[in-house]
């Protein structure tokens, strides 16, 4: 049985493989591909919408209990659209 998850943008549960943490260590936010790393996490589809959804609903914010720097999701969405395109291939 696989572990899920429920995504901090469209709050849709998925199993854990479909979905990418978002890792808070330190105050610094990026991407867990390992699904490793220390900090709060976060759950997201790789779709830049339920990114978008989730900065909108302040979701992480919430979820990491804190302030987000605006710039770090700038990155984030860099990563995510860059994830995106690696699906298409």
């Amino acid at each position: 049985m696989n572990p899920v998850r429920t995504c901090v943008g469209c709050r849709q549960r998925g199993n854990r493989s479909d979905l990418i943490r978002i890792a808070n260590f330190q105050g610094n936010l990026s991407v867990d591909s390992e699904k490793k790393m220390p900090g709060r996490g976060s759950w997201l589809h790789k779709k830049t919408k339920c990114l978008e959804t989730a900065v909108e609903r302040k979701a992480f914010v919430r979820s990491f209990r804190g302030k987000v720097n605006e710039e770090q999701v700038t990155d984030l969405f860099k990563q995510i659209e860059q994830a995106e395109m690696m699906l298409e291939i």
